[in-house]
């Protein structure tokens, strides 16, 4: 519930209710307040974050027990998911069905919206390190916005058993990571040459697994270090 008061009237909101009920005291019906209900509705409708004017609409078949569904604005194909919709059986299957991966990134996917529940900023993460792409959610009711497409990669990446976990700290780590393997990788290919960083490459796939890796490992420590040690027949 929640109050709204202004010089010749007070606005009180039932968020709580199935339906938001709107009401108006009765000091501001004996003020003779004209009151735009059409415009009040309007805006207490959920709206994408992205268009803003755009209003969304229930997905069919995704209603939750509670009442919530997925939905979808009409005009940039995003979907907004409650928690409890995304633990609905089979509506991996029944949203990919409707979602559209465009042919280049959406620009929208550069910011972050407000929540279509009115509980302000969504939090921003970054999914994953290569061919990004971020996902939006609220942190008061837990639900998600996914851009045209997202929904069908995050699917793909399998994020739907644990969805929140994107936005933990550890997540912000492994992407940390990743990105540091992946400048070391650009950097020792510069550097030692394509042919030569391949080559070791395919050496280090085939010890990753061995069970005597940490003895090949000391040899090429010991190798590298003292190369006038070791004979040059390579028979």
């Amino acid at each position: 519930m929640s109050t709204s008061r202004g010089a010749d009237a007070e606005l009180v909101v039932d968020t709580n209710a199935p339906i938001f009920l709107v009401k108006f005291s009765t000091a501001t019906q004996r003020a003779g307040c004209v009151v735009d209900y059409d415009k009040i509705a309007f805006a207490m409708l959920p709206h994408c974050p992205k268009c803003v004017s755009a209003l969304l609409v229930a997905v069919e078949g995704t209603r939750s027990k509670v009442g919530a569904s997925a939905l979808k604005c009409p005009s940039c194909s995003g979907f907004w998911v409650p928690p409890e919709v995304v633990a609905l059986p089979g509506i991996v299957e029944t949203l990919a069905q409707q979602d559209t991966r465009p042919a280049h990134t959406s620009s929208e996917d550069k910011r972050t919206g407000q929540c279509p529940d009115g509980h302000g900023l969504l939090r921003r993460a970054r999914v994953t390190w290569h061919d990004p792409y971020f996902l939006e959610r609220c942190a008061r009711c837990g639900g998600v916005w996914f851009d045209a497409g997202e929904w069908s990669r995050a699917a793909q990446d399998d994020l739907f058993s644990n969805l929140s976990e994107v936005w933990s700290p550890a997540w912000r780590k492994q992407l940390s990571d990743r990105e540091s393997h992946a400048s070391l990788e650009v950097d020792l290919r510069a550097k030692l040459g394509r042919e030569l960083f391949d080559l070791l490459h395919v050496v280090a796939n085939r010890l990753e697994s061995h069970e005597h890796r940490g003895v090949a490992l000391a040899y090429l420590v010991e190798r590298l270090k003292h190369p006038d040690e070791f004979g040059d027949d390579d028979a």
